[in-house]
């Protein structure tokens, strides 16, 4: 393996879809092979990750702030090629930087990157040595481009889950949430954001209140809390709803094993989509059913009606029956969850991942 920079805006621990890419696919490095560089602001100088500022608006282009740093840093680190998941702007830092170039691509960024500027994009892309996606679907994004498919691998979002857990702990958190033997639990996990879809349910409670004891649990982070929480006081459904921000990797398990269902109805739209959820692998992985959203990387892991419901964008009727139809008939949801566990075993763990993307580089 040539001795890598990799220039990201996200790393750990920030716990973002590209982070944890990012960090998985990494960790199982020998630190002398790889240099992190990130500005992200919860990435702290250690070892071998270096936090810089790459970026300032009040210059044009953006990038050019950290560009000779980076350069410097590059020819300090006797770096041979650069990785980075951040087409833009930090693909156009490495079209200039003058090293081989590797492009990691997610859904989002790439629809937006084609969307805003189509062909600096398109000249950053075929520049590249090696462009790396993390779906299918996101291959399908750039297949207009007249790229060189040799050039193109696909490299899933790895599953690097703890799932020991202490029972004394589980049970304080069920007391802590008065989940009772007649309660059913729902379940979200991710970035609060409004295309994960939890204000869809929270709408969807609100419609249910009456016919199931239900409580929802929302762990993640995220500039749409405020929304959310205007949601649940609207709706009066404090007893009900509630999100855990701040959770660390090792404690997710026990969210996990409080819920009944798994549920994230992922909006989709011309240009934002989800990329992969590894959430729905963590979910799969430990027998929960699953509703999910019908676009993006979701109905690549999963088929409607064999593994997972998969709800339209924006369809709170079709959500509100889909969380009836599990909650009052556990055979069907038990026989989604065991295929969906089936499923989950198709996909590499972090150290596989690692291992392929070791071979790409």
């Amino acid at each position: 393996m040539k001795k890598t920079l990799l220039l990201t805006h996200e790393y750990y621990p920030f716990k973002g879809g590209v982070a944890r890419y990012c960090y998985n696919m990494f960790k199982f490095f020998d630190s002398q092979d790889y240099l992190v560089i990130s500005d992200h602001p919860e990435v702290n100088s250690q070892d071998n990750i270096l936090h810089i500022s790459l970026t300032n608006k009040f210059i044009k282009p953006s990038w050019l702030f950290g560009f000779w740093k980076v350069r410097a840093l590059i020819k300090k680190h006797e770096i041979e090629q650069i990785f980075t998941p951040n087409i833009l702007p930090l693909g156009s830092m490495a079209y200039w930087l003058g090293v081989p170039y590797i492009i990691s691509l997610h859904g989002l960024d790439i629809n937006l990157a084609l969307k805003n500027k189509p062909k600096l994009t398109t000249k950053i892309l075929k520049k590249a040595d090696k462009i790396i996606v993390n779906t299918k679907n996101t291959a399908k994004i750039i297949s207009h481009l007249d790229l060189d498919k040799n050039n193109i691998h696909l490299v899933y979002p790895s599953l690097d889950f703890v799932v020991n857990y202490d029972d004394e702990k589980l049970l304080k958190i069920k007391q802590s949430l008065e989940i009772k033997s007649n309660d059913k639990v729902l379940l979200t996990v991710g970035r609060l954001n409004s295309r994960k879809g939890q204000d869809i349910v929270i709408r969807a409670i609100n419609q249910l209140r009456k016919e199931f004891n239900l409580k929802y649990i929302i762990v993640g982070s995220g500039d749409f809390k405020k929304e959310l929480l205007l949601l649940i006081r609207k709706y009066q459904l404090q007893d009900r709803v509630f999100i855990y921000s701040g959770v660390e990797d090792e404690d997710l398990i026990y969210y996990y094993k409080l819920a009944d269902i798994f549920v994230m109805p992922n909006r989709s739209s011309q240009t934002d989509i989800e990329g992969f959820g590894i959430v729905f692998l963590e979910a799969a992985r430990l027998g929960i059913p699953i509703i999910g959203g019908d676009g993006g990387g979701v109905t690549e892991l999963f088929t409607h009606e064999k593994e997972a419901l998969l709800v339209k964008t924006d369809n709170l009727d079709q959500l509100i029956e889909y969380i009836r139809r599990l909650l009052n008939n556990p055979q069907e949801a038990d026989k989604l969850a065991k295929r969906a566990l089936v499923r989950s075993q198709d996909f590499a763990d972090a150290q596989a991942q690692s291992s392929l993307l070791s071979k790409i580089l």
